[in-house]
């Protein structure tokens, strides 16, 4: 499974290690002038300060190990962070974020209900429970979540994400046209991500628009000259047209990026073979 690209990131503020002994200092000086009850709120906002520090940390460590692909130890240190901060907003939607990525779908989901709780206005849980939804094939779920987050954010890179997203839900639910507006608001946010058209691509594929097929797999591989799929599936199109040579272009460069590339290699050999194929019918029949 694709890791996920986008991990938000809510810093808890907490006290340097200097800023923590003044604060001791200063509720041990209130205790001994027999402030009993001030240095007891003084201490317990301490308390709270390190909690806060040491959550954070494993926070950190929670997001190093999501980043590193290992989402067992990412869920340990994330549950660690909600130990010492129950109210963690953003512990509690990273854990689900790593529960969806295990395919834990049911504890995902209860992170991420959790965090809408705690916090109604965290658009990042709205983000990554349609996520969930979506890799566990729940799309109109999803499409709820990500049209709920887009009304939460202006941000351009996070919009164009959710768009992206929706428009890839809306397509398995075979809502053509909500799959293109979502594309092409996408596209418009943020024009030089090659994926964006790739997917676009391969709806108009779908839906044979070829000529626009065609236009968004070049525009994939201007982005991004390594897509070997781009290649092989606007080389399909180009057979398809009639202009062998591109496709047969194609279809090399394809199988150049991935030698493994099966179907690229026997579609190569094939349209060599189209014009000499009347040619071997004509001698048969003769």
């Amino acid at each position: 499974m694709k890791k996920l690209l986008i991990v938000f990131l809510l810093l808890m503020p907490f006290a340097s290690q200097a800023e923590q002994v003044d604060c001791n200092d200063r509720a041990n000086e209130i205790r001994m002038s027999d402030r009993l009850d001030e240095a007891i709120d003084v201490l317990s906002a301490c308390l709270s300060e390190e909690l806060s520090r040491v959550a954070r940390t494993y926070l950190l460590l929670g997001l190093t190990y999501y980043d590193s692909g290992e989402q067992r130890n990412a869920i340990a240190n994330y549950s660690k962070a909600i130990e010492f901060a129950p109210g963690y907003v953003t512990a509690y939607a990273n854990r689900g974020l790593s529960y969806s990525m295990k395919g834990d779908y049911e504890e995902a989901l209860a992170d991420f209900d959790k965090a809408i709780e705690l916090d109604p206005a965290y658009m990042q849980a709205y983000y990554f429970r349609a996520f969930a939804h979506q890799i566990d094939g729940n799309y109109r779920r999803a499409i709820e979540d990500f049209s709920t987050a887009l009304t939460m954010t202006d941000e351009t890179n996070e919009m164009a994400s959710i768009y992206y997203s929706r428009g890839r839900a809306n397509k398995e639910l075979k809502r053509f046209a909500d799959a293109y507006s979502d594309y092409g608001q996408a596209i418009s946010l943020k024009p030089n991500e090659a994926d964006y058209y790739y997917s676009r691509a391969l709806l108009h594929h779908e839906r044979k628009d070829n000529d626009e097929a065609i236009a968004d797999y070049s525009r994939t591989i201007e982005l991004n000259d390594q897509h070997a799929r781009a290649f092989y599936n606007r080389g399909l199109l180009y057979r398809k047209a009639g202009t062998d040579f591109l496709a047969i272009r194609d279809f090399e460069a394809a199988t150049d990026i991935e030698p493994s590339f099966a179907r690229a290699h026997a579609n190569r050999g094939y349209t060599y073979m189209i014009p000499v194929i009347p040619l071997l019918f004509i001698l048969a029949l003769g």
